[in-house]
């Protein structure tokens, strides 16, 4: 019954996904439009990308704040090695440092058994103090402003070498989670660490696999945001967090781990993302669009605190049904 529950969840924000689309298609004209489908998928990718692999993290049973750091981090070594010498060095390397504190991540959480919350507030503020080295405290920025717009440039229609890159790696995620071994070993250890343990399972590769492939996605998204706007500042990009956060529990993961689908994690940003550009075309002021976010969170959070109780109440009372009442016995030795 509860596994049902969890498929409904994303059955839900899908449904509200479509809801959305049909609510902006009558109120905001040029909302189908080519042109804004295609900026709608843009930000839905850019989104998505972060809260899949936040996700991650979350069906594991921790949260990785450190991709606050990480994408501003990977954007502006991007952009300042890539000014110096090429993007493409300056996009392996910026990887490659997203990749190193993913790792580092994984492996402080696992090896002393430390709150993922703690560490990756550690990196998080380690990631920023980098950047504004590698920046020197001021804006970085690239010359050649083509490449960004190549980057950009609709591709049948609607999706952009941008989006194309961030939207391959969610898919291969879903992909993961629902098809291999890593994916039902991630599952498990975030529902019970020590039961998974104990099984057999590999504990430690599993942090370290989400955490490296939320820093890897992070890095994407980071180095993709560096080049298209050619330009990257230092700093903590809390924002970023925030709204992958609202997207993932949006979606139904669950913040307790081992609960929860990374298609879920999907809807929540694209209804997100439908909503802040739908509210945008219509003129909505930014603050109101944040708080049209935060209003979907709460009640998202409630909503699913009282479902979650009434399931766990049924799957409870169907237990206690179906096992059989003690047999009467007849006492030995008694007489006739």
């Amino acid at each position: 019954m509860i596994s049902l529950y969890w498929n409904f969840r994303v059955r839900l924000a899908w449904g509200l996904v479509l809801l959305a689309v049909v609510a902006f298609a009558v109120m905001a004209p040029g909302f189908l439009s080519v042109s804004n489908v295609h900026a709608l998928v843009q930000s839905f990718a850019a989104l998505g990308v972060l809260a899949v692999g936040l996700s991650l993290t979350m069906i594991a049973g921790e949260f990785d704040l450190s991709i606050a750091g990480v994408v501003p981090l990977t954007a502006l070594i991007t952009i300042a090695v890539g000014q110096s010498t090429s993007l493409v060095v300056g996009v392996v390397l910026g990887l490659l440092v997203a990749l190193a504190f993913g790792l580092l991540n994984g492996w402080l959480t696992a090896r002393f058994s430390i709150p993922a919350l703690a560490v990756t507030v550690g990196t998080m503020v380690l990631t920023t103090g980098l950047g504004h080295a590698v920046a020197g405290g001021e804006v970085v920025t690239l010359t050649d402003f083509g490449i960004g717009l190549s980057l950009d440039a609709p591709v049948a229609g609607i999706l952009s070498i941008h989006s194309i890159v961030e939207l391959g790696l969610v898919v291969a995620a879903v992909f993961v989670m629902a098809r291999t071994w890593t994916g039902l070993t991630i599952y498990s250890v975030g529902s019970d660490p020590a039961r998974s343990a104990a099984s057999g399972l590999s504990v430690s590769r599993a942090m370290v696999t989400v955490f490296v492939a939320s820093a890897l996605f992070a890095g994407v998204a980071g180095a993709l945001q560096g080049i298209s706007l050619a330009a990257a500042t230092p700093g903590a990009d809390l924002d970023t967090v925030l709204q992958a956060a609202t997207a993932v529990i949006v979606g139904g993961v669950a913040l307790s781990g081992g609960k929860g689908k990374v298609l879920g994690a999907i809807a929540g940003a694209a209804l997100l993302s439908v909503v802040g550009n739908g509210l945008s075309l219509i003129g909505t002021p930014t603050a109101v669009v944040q708080l049209a976010n935060a209003a979907i969170l709460l009640v998202v959070v409630v909503t699913d605190g009282t479902l979650t109780r009434l399931v766990r109440r049924g799957a409870e009372n169907a237990a206690t049904t179906l096992v059989p009442a003690p047999a009467a016995t007849t006492p030995q030795g008694g007489s006739s």
